[in-house]
Protein backbone atom coordinates (compact mmCIF):
# COMPACT_ATOMS: atom_id res chain seq x y z
CA UNK A 1 0.00 0.00 0.00
CA UNK A 2 1.67 3.11 -0.93
CA UNK A 3 0.89 6.95 0.59
CA UNK A 4 -0.60 8.25 -2.56
CA UNK A 5 -3.55 4.93 -2.94
CA UNK A 6 -7.22 5.59 -1.48
CA UNK A 7 -6.41 3.73 1.71
CA UNK A 8 -2.61 5.38 1.92
CA UNK A 9 -1.08 7.18 4.94
CA UNK A 10 -1.80 10.98 3.48
CA UNK A 11 -5.72 10.68 3.10
CA UNK A 12 -5.86 8.54 6.31
CA UNK A 13 -3.88 11.56 7.61
CA UNK A 14 -6.25 14.16 6.40
CA UNK A 15 -9.60 12.24 7.79
CA UNK A 16 -8.07 12.62 11.34
CA UNK A 17 -7.07 16.32 10.67
CA UNK A 18 -10.85 16.78 9.82
CA UNK A 19 -12.15 14.65 12.69
CA UNK A 20 -10.08 16.58 14.93
CA UNK A 21 -11.09 20.09 13.46
CA UNK A 22 -14.69 19.12 13.44
CA UNK A 23 -14.65 18.37 16.99
CA UNK A 24 -12.72 21.68 17.87
CA UNK A 25 -15.42 23.07 15.58
CA UNK A 26 -18.27 21.69 17.52
CA UNK A 27 -16.89 22.43 20.80
CA UNK A 28 -16.12 26.16 19.72
CA UNK A 29 -19.91 26.20 18.70
CA UNK A 30 -21.09 24.62 22.61
CA UNK A 31 -18.46 27.64 23.35
CA UNK A 32 -20.51 29.92 22.13
CA UNK A 33 -24.11 28.68 23.20
CA UNK A 34 -22.14 29.00 27.20
CA UNK A 35 -21.66 32.42 26.32
CA UNK A 36 -25.27 33.04 26.04
CA UNK A 37 -26.11 31.32 28.88
CA UNK A 38 -23.97 33.17 30.98
CA UNK A 39 -24.63 36.08 29.87
CA UNK A 40 -28.36 35.57 30.66
CA UNK A 41 -27.22 34.09 34.02
CA UNK A 42 -25.66 37.32 34.64
CA UNK A 43 -28.86 39.09 33.83
CA UNK A 44 -30.86 37.60 35.67
CA UNK A 45 -28.60 37.74 38.81
CA UNK A 46 -27.74 41.48 38.57
CA UNK A 47 -31.29 42.85 37.87
CA UNK A 48 -33.74 40.80 39.18
CA UNK A 49 -31.81 39.79 42.38
CA UNK A 50 -29.11 42.19 42.80
CA UNK A 51 -26.25 39.72 43.17
CA UNK A 52 -23.91 40.17 40.20
CA UNK A 53 -21.56 37.54 40.25
CA UNK A 54 -17.86 37.91 39.80
CA UNK A 55 -17.14 35.08 37.76
CA UNK A 56 -19.07 35.18 34.32
CA UNK A 57 -16.80 38.39 32.73
CA UNK A 58 -13.57 36.04 32.88
CA UNK A 59 -15.59 33.00 31.78
CA UNK A 60 -17.25 34.85 28.88
CA UNK A 61 -13.56 35.50 28.10
CA UNK A 62 -11.85 32.77 28.12
CA UNK A 63 -14.71 31.18 26.15
CA UNK A 64 -14.67 33.71 23.26
CA UNK A 65 -11.18 32.57 22.76
CA UNK A 66 -11.88 29.00 22.77
CA UNK A 67 -14.45 29.80 20.60
CA UNK A 68 -12.81 31.77 17.79
CA UNK A 69 -9.61 29.16 17.78
CA UNK A 70 -11.58 25.86 18.25
CA UNK A 71 -13.75 26.67 15.24
CA UNK A 72 -10.67 28.77 13.13
CA UNK A 73 -9.38 25.38 11.58
CA UNK A 74 -13.01 24.42 10.21
CA UNK A 75 -13.60 27.38 9.09
CA UNK A 76 -10.28 27.53 7.05
CA UNK A 77 -11.19 24.30 5.82
CA UNK A 78 -14.58 25.03 4.83
CA UNK A 79 -13.30 28.46 2.75
CA UNK A 80 -15.13 30.49 5.49
CA UNK A 81 -11.59 32.87 5.92
CA UNK A 82 -11.29 36.13 4.28
CA UNK A 83 -10.22 35.80 1.18
CA UNK A 84 -9.90 38.51 -1.78
CA UNK A 85 -10.72 36.99 -4.81
CA UNK A 86 -10.93 39.31 -7.76
CA UNK A 87 -7.61 39.26 -9.04
CA UNK A 88 -7.18 35.05 -9.52
CA UNK A 89 -10.93 35.41 -10.29
CA UNK A 90 -10.29 37.86 -13.55
CA UNK A 91 -7.00 36.12 -14.23
CA UNK A 92 -6.62 32.86 -16.93
CA UNK A 93 -7.88 30.31 -15.10
CA UNK A 94 -4.50 28.71 -15.10
CA UNK A 95 -2.43 32.04 -13.77
CA UNK A 96 -5.78 32.65 -10.92
CA UNK A 97 -5.17 29.36 -9.63
CA UNK A 98 -1.36 29.63 -9.61
CA UNK A 99 -1.92 32.93 -7.56
CA UNK A 100 -4.32 31.30 -5.16
CA UNK A 101 -2.32 28.41 -4.45
CA UNK A 102 0.90 31.10 -3.72
CA UNK A 103 -2.05 32.93 -1.03
CA UNK A 104 -2.48 29.31 0.54
CA UNK A 105 0.78 28.81 1.05
CA UNK A 106 1.88 32.41 1.78
CA UNK A 107 -1.28 31.81 4.80
CA UNK A 108 -0.02 28.44 6.04
CA UNK A 109 3.44 29.78 6.57
CA UNK A 110 2.06 32.71 8.38
CA UNK A 111 -0.26 30.28 10.64
CA UNK A 112 1.98 27.90 11.08
CA UNK A 113 4.69 30.60 12.25
CA UNK A 114 2.66 32.17 14.54
CA UNK A 115 1.88 28.90 16.11
CA UNK A 116 5.53 27.97 16.58
CA UNK A 117 5.71 31.48 18.13
CA UNK A 118 2.84 30.67 20.36
CA UNK A 119 3.95 27.10 21.12
CA UNK A 120 7.17 29.14 22.74
CA UNK A 121 4.76 31.60 24.64
CA UNK A 122 3.08 27.91 26.00
CA UNK A 123 6.43 26.68 27.07
CA UNK A 124 7.34 29.38 28.75
CA UNK A 125 4.24 30.43 30.77
CA UNK A 126 3.90 26.50 31.90
CA UNK A 127 7.35 26.71 33.18
CA UNK A 128 6.41 29.62 35.02
CA UNK A 129 3.43 28.56 36.42
CA UNK A 130 1.77 31.80 35.00
CA UNK A 131 -2.24 32.27 35.72
CA UNK A 132 -4.54 35.06 34.79
CA UNK A 133 -4.77 38.12 36.91
CA UNK A 134 -9.02 37.49 37.10
CA UNK A 135 -11.49 36.58 39.59
CA UNK A 136 -11.09 32.98 38.47
CA UNK A 137 -7.13 32.36 38.05
CA UNK A 138 -6.67 30.16 35.14
CA UNK A 139 -3.47 28.35 33.81
CA UNK A 140 -2.26 31.17 30.81
CA UNK A 141 -0.73 28.42 29.11
CA UNK A 142 -4.18 26.44 28.62
CA UNK A 143 -5.33 29.40 26.98
CA UNK A 144 -2.35 30.10 24.72
CA UNK A 145 -2.43 26.32 23.76
CA UNK A 146 -6.11 27.30 22.27
CA UNK A 147 -4.51 30.03 19.97
CA UNK A 148 -1.55 27.73 19.16
CA UNK A 149 -4.13 24.44 18.05
CA UNK A 150 -5.87 26.89 15.93
CA UNK A 151 -2.89 29.08 14.06
CA UNK A 152 -1.71 24.93 13.80
CA UNK A 153 -4.20 23.61 12.24
CA UNK A 154 -5.27 26.18 10.12
CA UNK A 155 -1.75 26.62 9.00
CA UNK A 156 -1.97 22.91 8.04
CA UNK A 157 -5.29 23.40 5.91
CA UNK A 158 -4.09 26.10 3.93
CA UNK A 159 -0.58 23.76 3.18
CA UNK A 160 -2.97 21.14 2.17
CA UNK A 161 -5.19 23.60 -0.24
CA UNK A 162 -1.94 24.89 -1.47
CA UNK A 163 -0.53 21.24 -2.02
CA UNK A 164 -3.91 18.76 -3.35
CA UNK A 165 -7.12 20.54 -4.93
CA UNK A 166 -9.72 21.61 -3.19
CA UNK A 167 -11.61 18.46 -3.46
CA UNK A 168 -9.06 16.48 -1.75
CA UNK A 169 -8.61 19.06 1.55
CA UNK A 170 -12.50 18.94 1.66
CA UNK A 171 -13.38 15.42 1.11
CA UNK A 172 -16.52 15.76 -0.53
CA UNK A 173 -15.49 16.20 -4.24
CA UNK A 174 -15.61 19.98 -3.71
CA UNK A 175 -19.00 20.05 -3.39
CA UNK A 176 -20.34 22.34 -0.43
CA UNK A 177 -24.34 22.02 0.40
Amino acid sequence: MTTDSPGGLLPRLASAHDAISFAGFMLGAGAIGLIVAIYAYEVTMRYFFVAPTMWASDFVSFLLLFSVFLVMPWLTREGGHVAVTLLPDMLPERLGSLLLRLGWIAGSAACLWAAWISLQENIVLFERGTATLTVVRFPKWALTAVITYGLLNSGLYFARLAIFPAAEVQGDGGRHA
